[in-house]
């Protein structure tokens, strides 16, 4: 940056989203109709992720000020596709949850729904910040396929005084019967 030094501790403090998919795993789960006796295997598979650079530019009031609040990713950062129900009228709900590997005392990491996707089935809910804690927490229902569903992420609490360095966390998403 021309015009002042950064200051030493922001070299570049780097935060990393990272979702399963991005790692190549896959998550399958199984979902049992209660009209029927039959099982089915419903899937859920999220792509993207995010990652912020936190440098001097993020100062709230240039040199020597603390860092700007919080931090949003873009509306789109992650997509998430449930396919394999049985129909519009199998139920489901995602829940979120992020690794244990994140410990920085304050900071807080926070997702919500920007999309419905497409599909025939519905979806509601997750559409305010939902705070992502290190066990499942519910994010949003729907019921049947839905494809494109859109996923934002906030960072906050983050401050200068955290140390430089590549800090992340995975985000599990799961889908459940309701």
């Amino acid at each position: 940056m021309q015009g002042f030094a950064p200051l030493s501790f922001l070299r570049e403090l780097e935060w990393s989203i990272i979702k399963k998919a991005v790692l190549l795993f896959f998550i399958p789960i199984a979902f049992l109709n209660l009209s029927e006796l039959s099982a089915c295997a419903v899937d859920v598979y999220a792509t993207g992720g995010w990652k912020l650079t936190i440098n001097s530019s993020c100062l709230a009031g240039g040199a020597g000020s603390g860092l700007i609040e919080s931090f949003e990713s873009s509306l789109d950062a992650s997509m998430i596709n449930i396919t394999g129900t049985s129909g519009s009228a199998d139920a489901w709900r995602v829940r979120v949850r992020k690794s244990e590997a994140l410990r920085l005392h304050g900071v807080a990491l926070y997702v919500k729904r920007t999309g419905d996707g497409t599909g025939s089935g519905t979806i509601s809910g997750g559409t305010s910040y939902t705070a992502v804690e290190t066990s499942d927490v519910d994010f949003f229902d729907g019921c049947g396929d839905r494809t494109g569903i859109t996923i934002q992420y906030k960072v906050s609490g983050i401050s200068i005084n955290v140390p430089p360095g590549i800090y992340s966390t995975t985000i599990t998403f799961t889908v459940v019967g309701r």
